[in-house]
């Protein structure tokens, strides 16, 4: 019996987008988690750009790290669940966020904190040939693939004449002094700033003409061609960039969720940030048009909603009445110069330096800090009421016919019965043989779906590295304790996960058993058939024989950083790449070449696979450390010391290996015997196949001893 397991959720709080906002809100519950509830931040990028540090970005003065937050780490941390995905619509009657590529994602209360995009739609010419400036990271990818083309001399032209066209002018203008770009500023205003004070204005001026970039008020784009802008009184300028700062434009699938939105497709929320249309809504930062009373499209007012929004998310799980967010008429702004040299205001005053941008710098940096150095937090406590056990804790059968009837299980022939009778019956084809195996997981991503995904291919891997193809599988879930919506919810994301694994891999579900704990895990049995003389095996690997690996080590290093939010978001992703990447399509591969002995590296780490080989072969092998593959960000955490749990039982298999050859591989690669002669086509045909990360790591000797030469 269950008595000292996590309170069961009770409420689910979906996050949409990363922004400002919601990286406070997550920050607010990882140092005060909210007993029954579960947030879940679905992000299109991993990284949230802080705004206020861009114009130095893109001048130069900050690295990306400097001036992004790594949402992984900060999850992780919060103990937030992360998808990775962009979120491509919403049914607030149905309470369902549509994510791209997998389930929609049920919730009790959501929040959208997705930003804007640069308003071009009618600009023609501008989507093929300008660059929005929104969203950011779009910005600058672009801006660095363009700039490596830029002339000495080349003109520039920035569309918008608000504090961030003025930033990103006198940013480029830095940037690029090496080039000496002739920038010109164009508005359709009369003066630049017009929402700021006299004062801001005059200084920016004076600035913008020390620095040598030329202004043209009361015009704007007609259109944007590849070298060139028309401006609306029949002007053409030369641009070999136009940077496009035209004002904030809402993504297109929000006009479709029936929420109250205003002219401009913003959605309209009160002063406690809830829509308007729908109590269950809540939206913060430049996606909100706040009704009170207009507010600019600024960050300093995402950042300022961040407490109150994580305040009333909270409130409103617990059913009490919610709090005013109440936005300063006048507030400090700092803008930025190019050089290092800042604008400051505040009301009507301003103050212009280079004091000013140290002190802008020093702002910027402790509020970041606030996101890259999290507190160690101390286990949660707290018990929960005690669960039955047994047959008890079984998914109810309601919640469980309507997630199969949503299911595409796939079909194999030969399935005599499958799912919905006690038990499968399965006529293996004449001549082929019955392989099967069994993995079991517990979650270790927030990500139902992913973690389904994986968990799949990871137990498939093991008929492909016997040679086997998959035919069916049997699959046992564990959801955690929860409402029977929420565990419905999360036995949809992981079955899904896990069929479209089984269905890609030509197989079936053919049924399994679901029960409810304290985490979510997920096992499976599958089944597939093969030929006995097509079977493969550790034995058989000969002297001379080379070893191939197949995918990048480093898995169980990966993860085990990302649990203690060490691991940088693309290191995650990297190695999550790789454990999506099914073995199925490297067996026709390695049989082509004569494959000998193969197995596929898993939970024991490469050398233990390995010696199992070398054993069961009765061969040695000497393994080219240099030549081992590894996925990004390994060597770093191997030498902050980070490992596996596991590695260290592992390293009793091969105690002179080398660290990364104990890492326990989740969905790891095959490892394969092939013939000498054969090694380089082999590779080659590999690399096609779609393992790029395939090579040659040793090879097969005498004796039985295993080496590593570096």
């Amino acid at each position: 019996m269950q008595s000292g397991a996590a309170r069961p959720v009770t409420t689910e709080i979906v996050l949409v987008g990363g922004g400002h906002a919601h990286v406070a809100v997550v920050r607010a519950f990882g140092m005060k988690p909210e007993p029954g509830v579960r947030l879940t931040l679905v992000a299109r990028d991993a990284f949230t750009p802080y705004s206020g540090m861009m114009p130095g970005h893109v001048a130069g003065h900050y690295d990306h790290d400097a001036c992004h937050i790594d949402l992984g780490p900060l999850c992780q941390f919060a103990g937030v669940r992360l998808i990775h995905a962009p979120a491509i619509g919403l049914d607030p009657e149905a309470r369902r966020l549509s994510i791209e590529g997998r389930p929609p994602l049920r919730y009790d209360l959501i929040s959208l904190d997705i930003g804007s995009t640069t308003h071009i739609s009618e600009i023609p010419g501008a989507d093929a040939c300008g660059i929005p400036i929104k969203p950011l990271d779009r910005f600058l990818e672009r801006l660095e693939a363009l700039e490596r083309g830029l002339a000495f001399g080349a003109p520039i032209c920035v569309a918008g004449g608000g504090a961030g066209g003025a930033e990103l002018a006198l940013a480029l203008k830095y940037r690029l002094r090496h080039l000496n770009p002739t920038v010109t500023l164009v508005t359709d205003t009369s003066t630049l700033l017009p929402t700021h004070a006299p004062a801001v204005r005059r200084a920016m001026q004076r600035l913008l003409q020390r620095q040598g970039v030329s202004v043209i008020t009361r015009n704007a784009l007609a259109a944007v061609r590849p070298a060139s802008v028309d401006l609306t009184d029949g002007t053409q300028l030369a641009s070999a960039m136009t940077v496009l700062a035209t004002g904030s434009a809402a993504p297109s699938w929000l006009a479709e969720t029936g929420l109250a939105l205003d002219y401009r497709g913003f959605i309209q929320v009160n002063e406690s940030l809830v829509s308007v249309s729908h109590p269950n809504v809540f939206a913060a930062g430049d996606i909100a048009c706040f009704t009170p009373r207009p507010l600019p499209k600024a960050g300093v007012y995402a950042v300022r909603q961040g407490p109150i929004l994580a305040q009333n998310l909270r409130q409103a799980a617990r059913g009490r009445l919610l709090l005013p967010f109440r936005p300063q008429r006048r507030f400090l702004s700092l803008l930025s110069g190019g050089g290092q040299f800042a604008v400051a205001s505040y009301g009507g005053l301003a103050a212009s330096g280079g004091w000013v941008w140290r002190w802008k710098d020093w702002i910027d940096r402790r509020w970041m800090q606030r996101y890259q150095v999290l507190p160690p937090m101390a286990a949660a406590k707290g018990k929960t009421p005690m669960r039955c056990a047994g047959c008890g804790s079984k998914i109810g059968g309601d919640v469980l016919a309507r997630v199969m009837a949503g299911l595409d299980m796939g079909t194999a022939s030969g399935v005599v019965t499958g799912a919905g009778d006690d038990a499968a019956v399965l006529q293996p084809p004449a001549g082929q043989m019955l392989v099967q195996s069994t993995d079991h997981f517990r979650a270790f991503t927030g990500d139902a779906f992913r973690f389904g995904r994986v968990a799949a291919e990871h137990a498939l891997s093991d008929l492909f590295a016997m040679g086997a193809s998959a035919h069916s599988v049997l699959v046992q879930v564990t959801v955690p304790f929860a409402a029977p919506g929420i565990q419905e919810a999360d036995l949809i994301q992981v079955l899904t996960g896990a069929t479209e694994a089984v269905r890609a891999a030509g197989a079936a579900l053919i049924g399994g058993h679901t029960a409810e704990g304290p985490e979510l895990s997920l096992g499976l049995t599958v089944n597939g058939f093969a030929a006995e003389t097509e079977l493969w095996h550790k034995s058989g690997a000969e002297v001379g024989d080379v070893l191939i690996l197949t995918k990048p080590l480093g898995v169980g290093i990966v993860l085990a950083a990302d649990m203690q939010g060490k691991a940088r978001s693309a290191w995650v992703e990297a190695a999550f790449a790789a454990m999506l990447r099914s073995n199925r399509h490297a067996v026709p591969v390695l049989r082509k070449f004569m494959a000998k002995a193969v197995t596929d590296v898993t939970g024991f780490g490469l050398a233990g696979h390995l010696v199992e080989v070398m054993h069961a072969s009765g061969v040695g092998a000497v393994v080219q450390e240099g030549a081992l593959p590894l996925l990004p960000g390994v060597a770093d955490l191997i030498a902050a010391g980070v490992e596996s749990t596991l590695a260290p039982s592992n390293s009793l298999a091969a105690p002179h290996a080398p660290a990364i050859a104990w890492d326990p591989q989740t969905s790891g690669g095959l490892l394969a015997a092939v013939p000498a002669d054969c090694a380089a086509a082999c590779v080659r045909a590999l690399k096609d196949a779609g393992y790029p990360d395939a090579g040659v790591i040793g090879r097969c000797v005498e004796g039985g001893a295993l080496a590593f030469d570096g």
